[in-house]
């Protein structure tokens, strides 16, 4: 069956699809959904995804919408390895922790995420362009936290709440790891791929110490999720260099405002474009 995912690089909804799929050793096509330039609200996209959010999974004739609705729908596409424990007890486990992500890690991201991959682009395109990309969003409250974001980057209050839920969800995941290696008991599940995109991201950011130096399981459980062979014994090799090289240059910026308390510069950089929609093969 032919599979088409539909992302935008370096969103944690989409990186966990990502992982199920290597995770799977399935061949996909990936076409880039550039958020920043809200090519996911053009009349094409929505049809297939009618908020305007990615990723989204084309597979045969399915059209398949929501991260973790993409990642079971997968784990039952092609069930070899399976992805969701075998016990009643396990499996529960594992959907509170999909169930954390989706309700409460993934809803605060934006006030870390958006001020680093999306806002400096926003800068250089400056206010008129900006109001008119907010205009097309019909959600008032995303509309909102979107221009907020972009006036007051990390120093917008959105960002302290950000890592105050990212540092209960890895005191959440500290304690669930005393009880096994993974997240929902003994074996890799989706818990873990709904959950690892994140700190991934934190990483990537130049932020590893936020877990690593005050969370020890969780810091050895990211390092045997790092080093899975699904993805070549590093999830870097997942991500072209100059996206991860450009991304972490951002980040560095954007901390030092916050210790400095310097207004943001217009040129601070730019995300590389993300590919084209003629996509790429996996």
């Amino acid at each position: 069956m032919d599979l088409t995912l539909y992302n935008f690089p370096l969103s944690p909804c989409g990186e966990k699809v990502r992982l199920a799929l290597a995770e799977k050793g399935a061949t996909y096509r990936e076409i880039s959904i550039d958020l920043g330039r809200k090519e996911n609200l053009t009349p094409e996209f929505l049809r297939m995804s009618p908020k305007g959010y990615v990723p989204v999974l084309v597979a045969g004739a399915d059209v398949v919408r929501e991260s973790t609705v993409i990642i079971e729908y997968l784990d039952d596409l092609l069930p070899d390895p399976p992805l969701r424990p075998p016990s009643p007890a396990e499996r529960s486990r594992m959907r509170l922790w999909t169930k954390l992500v989706d309700e409460t890690l993934h809803p605060a991201w934006p006030g870390l995420a958006w001020p680093i991959l999306v806002r400096p682009r926003w800068l250089a395109q400056g206010d008129a362009a900006v109001e008119r990309m907010l205009n097309q969003l019909p959600d008032p409250a995303r509309r909102e936290r979107q221009r907020r974001l972009y006036r007051l980057g990390t120093e917008a209050p959105d960002s302290a709440d950000t890592m105050r839920v990212f540092d209960a969800v890895i005191d959440d995941m500290e304690e669930a790891l005393a009880a096994g290696p993974w997240l929902a008991g003994s074996a890799f599940s989706l818990a873990d791929i709904a959950v690892l995109p994140y700190l991934f991201v934190v990483d990537v950011f130049g932020m590893r110490d936020r877990f690593e130096s005050r969370a020890p399981r969780v810091a050895d459980w990211y390092a045997r999720a790092d080093a899975r062979l699904a993805w070549g014994g590093s999830l870097r090799s997942l991500y072209p260099a100059a996206l991860l090289a450009e991304v972490g240059r951002l980040s560095v910026e954007a901390r030092l405002r916050i210790a400095s308390g310097a207004a943001p510069d217009a040129g601070a950089g730019q995300v590389p474009r993300p590919e084209s929609a003629a996509g790429r093969a996996h």
